[in-house]
């Protein structure tokens, strides 16, 4: 199998015709507003920038790993109004796009296209990849494939200096899953969790002492977290995670949406 993250993009090209990105979190500026963060949506430009993606790597499908929009429950009018601009952008130079259910997608469908592929929690396979958005545990056909992308986590980096400044990053984490797991005896070979593709949403910081990863797949009985390897997205690799660990004084809270 063929994986090759974007540069310097929380997307990667899978087997040279497949781009794969997670999270957009459409919507999301309307429930900033109600914070008292007030931005103009950011749909088009998310589009915009997901097509040029496309059209660069010379892809033909893409695969949105969860949580198209953002609001929960139900579907926000920020949301009915971007959803259908959003989907019809990347029709226009994509043959197939696929949507892994995620945790925020209820009630999604009837304001989308109709030409979306919609596949259930479980996830779907395309050849020897598999893809989920990372909420529930995966169909036995997808526990079979070679490498499994996964969203929900929004994956990043934090960095501390030695005057104690924070930087908080995306990153790529590649890790490998243990044999054995009760009730499931056929595991991926490995698998990847990639960042969210909207800036807005930040990122949970997996080397902070504090943070703990999401979902059934991202756990120490399932998988090795601790050897799992970090890259940040201009393909810098970093080191195993377990060399990373930091306390910085975050709180989940302060930087998970």
């Amino acid at each position: 199998m063929r994986i090759e993250p974007v540069p310097d993009e929380p997307a990667v090209l899978v087997n040279g015709s497949i781009i794969a990105v997670a999270d957009l979190h459409i919507g999301m500026e309307a429930e900033l507003g109600k914070a008292g963060v007030f931005l103009p949506s950011q749909t088009a430009k998310m589009a915009r920038r997901l097509k040029s993606i496309v059209e660069d790597a010379g892809a033909d499908i893409v695969v949105i790993l969860g949580d198209v929009k953002h609001y929960i429950p139900g579907t926000a009018a920020l949301e009915r109004r971007d959803l259908p601009l959003f989907f019809e952008t990347l029709l226009e130079i994509a043959s197939e796009v696929h949507v892994a259910t995620g945790n925020h997608d209820a009630l999604i469908k009837p304001y989308m296209p109709k030409k979306i592929k919609f596949h259930r929690s479980g996830g779907f396979v395309i050849g020897d990849a598999g893809f989920v958005h990372g909420h529930a545990w995966p169909t036995p056909s997808v526990m079979r494939c070679q490498t499994l992308f996964m969203g929900h986590n929004h994956p990043a980096v934090v960095l501390v200096d030695e005057l104690g400044g924070r930087s908080i990053i995306p990153c790529w984490v590649r890790l490998t899953f243990r044999k054995g797991v009760e009730g499931h005896p056929r595991m991926p070979q490995n698998g990847l969790l990639v960042p969210s593709f909207n800036e807005l949403c930040g990122g949970a910081a997996v080397n902070d002492v504090h943070t703990k990863l999401l979902g059934p797949l991202a756990t120490d009985e399932v998988a090795n977290i601790s050897a799992a390897q970090v890259h940040l997205l201009e393909r810098t690799p970093l080191c195993i995670l377990r060399n990373l660990v930091v306390d910085s004084g975050l709180r989940p809270r302060d930087f998970r949406q």
